[in-house]
């Protein structure tokens, strides 16, 4: 039997209500007496990217009704996780009362903060959220709901970035794509987690202008990152980070410990500057007084969706301007090194220094430092401290 469902918050922005139930649908404005709507935080204070409801002496909640099928509800069900559907009445717009399904969240299960902002959410997450329920979606019947809910933080990265591909790139040497340049015949997650690994059978138009075969192909799918190495002009010093990396570790490298810029991941609803400067603080305990862009680029556009976004940023690497960093939640370990720019290339040389983003924004600093140390007074060959 269909029952009438009262949304007022995130559902009510059509785009993502189409992902969810799978097709679009027309709703009616609603409202409900008797509670307010509050952003919403995790267990640890986090803030979450959707609201929720609570009682409210004299409060109105303006939201949409919607009549729902018993498969589109189960739908629904399986994406409001951590919320209990109740029954309420509500008042249409017409002024008649009548029962409608509302979601509240289950006891202890999540916090209410500050006033719900359906407007600047929309600005923030209205492209971004949509994209990631059709991925989350798609696990229904697949995996519990319980194994979803953990794999949707990186499933927001992932539309995150998808988002951010999609912006046309400068064409020039290279084709430009038509459309059906690129057919799907098929597609598999075959694991979803912190990273995905996606399996295709697909064709491409060859550059004689014919379709090729089907192909099997498979793509490592994980979110954009940030990549940014601190450099003090002044000192004409660099930071670089130490710290444990499981992939030269799983490759059997008989030392796993890799020297880095600061990187880290973006974060959806961050610009990747943003994402730097957070890690700047994040891994060094820095701060950056600006941001230089160096080249961005897929560093194994073969097998791997990743794109790294480049900076070099400005500081103040004086000694005692950086501290041991990372996130204990997040098992980090790091040690920083401040050493002069000569040093890191004299690593590069002998192959001590083998990471691929910090050999592409060693070299571009090396382009920059000249004008970098005329800026402030000083020639690049020099340093006023070798420490």
């Amino acid at each position: 039997m269909d029952r009438l469902h009262f949304f007022y918050g995130t559902l009510c922005h059509a785009p993502l209500l189409a992902e969810v139930l799978g097709h679009e649908a027309e709703t009616e404005t609603a409202t409900l007496a008797g509670y307010a709507t509050r952003n919403a935080q995790d267990d640890h204070g986090h803030a979450l990217t959707f609201p929720v409801l609570v009682p409210a002496e004299g409060g109105l909640v303006r939201g949409q009704v919607l009549r729902l099928s018993p498969g589109d509800e189960a739908r629904l069900d399986f994406y409001e996780a951590g919320y209990q559907r109740v029954e309420r009445t509500v008042t249409l717009a017409d002024g008649r009362e009548v029962a409608a399904q509302v979601y509240l969240p289950e006891p202890g299960h999540m916090a209410p903060d500050g006033a719900w902002d359906f407007a600047a959410w929309e600005r923030k997450w209205g492209r971004i959220v949509p994209l990631a329920a059709r991925e989350y979606m798609a696990l229904r019947g697949v995996v519990p709901q319980a194994d979803a809910v953990t794999r949707y933080p990186m499933i927001l990265v992932r539309a995150a970035s998808r988002l951010r591909a999609a912006v046309p790139h400068p064409d020039g040497l290279r084709r430009t794509p038509e459309p059906g340049d690129v057919v799907v015949d098929s597609m598999h997650t075959g694991y979803a987690h912190f990273f995905a690994v996606e399996d295709y059978v697909l064709r491409y138009r060859t550059f004689a202008g014919k379709m090729s075969r089907p192909l099997p192909r498979a793509a490592f799918v994980s979110g954009d990152a940030t990549v940014v190495l601190p450099y003090d002009p002044v000192l004409d010093r660099v930071l670089l980070v130490e710290q444990f990396r499981a992939g030269p570790f799983a490759r059997g490298d008989a030392n796993p410990w890799s020297l880095e810029p600061v990187a880290g991941r973006v974060d959806p609803g961050e610009t990747p500057a943003e994402a730097a400067l957070r890690e700047a603080g994040e891994e060094a305990g820095l701060s950056i007084s600006r941001l230089l862009e160096a080249p961005h680029f897929y560093p194994s556009p073969g097998a791997k969706t990743e794109y790294l976004y480049c900076f070099v940023g400005l500081a103040d690497l004086s000694d005692g301007s950086a501290r041991p960093g990372g996130l204990p939640e997040e098992g980090e370990d790091i040690r920083p090194h401040l050493i002069p720019f000569a040093r890191l290339m004299e690593m590069i040389e002998r192959g001590e220094a083998d990471n691929g983003p910090l050999l592409v924004l060693a070299l571009w600093l090396e382009r920059l430092r000249p004008g970098l140390r005329a800026e402030v007074g000083l020639h690049a060959p020099g340093s006023r401290d070798g420490g």
